[in-house]
């Protein structure tokens, strides 16, 4: 299945900010995303479909510099709350940022999030 940006886009939109990331991983999976990779500096989003196809944001707007000191139970807490729809995104990227997570992967078909920390170290693993 092919999916286009702006499918994402609307979706997103029409969910709101503080929804769960179950919900929105489900409706994302049924657009044909089967896992997406998040980068906290940049604000930019990889999205992977089936047989190699990608689509990518450059940047969301929300791109944020990543804190040099890397605190796990912050970003663990953070992930947490992230996860069950208390932070929106432009919360959680800041809030992460702060605690030195550099990015996130969330694959949806195994419902599991992984933050990540310096050269892609993940830090803590969530599932949803």
């Amino acid at each position: 299945m092919m999916f286009k940006l702006a499918a994402i886009d609307d979706l997103l939109t029409n969910l709101g900010d503080h929804v769960d990331f179950a919900t929105i991983a489900k409706k994302e999976a049924d657009l044909g995303v089967q896992h997406f990779e998040y980068n906290v500096d940049a604000g930019s989003t990889t999205y992977f479909g089936e047989n190699g196809y990608l689509v990518e944001r450059l940047s969301n707007g929300l791109g944020t510099p990543v804190a040099k000191e890397l605190d796990p139970a912050q970003v663990k807490s953070l992930g947490t709350d992230y996860i069950a729809g208390k932070l929106s995104l432009a919360e959680a990227v800041k809030d992460l940022a702060a605690a030195g997570c550099e990015a996130w992967t969330a694959n949806l078909k195994r419902n599991i999030i992984d933050f990540a920390g310096p050269e892609g170290k993940i830090i803590v693993a969530i599932e949803f």
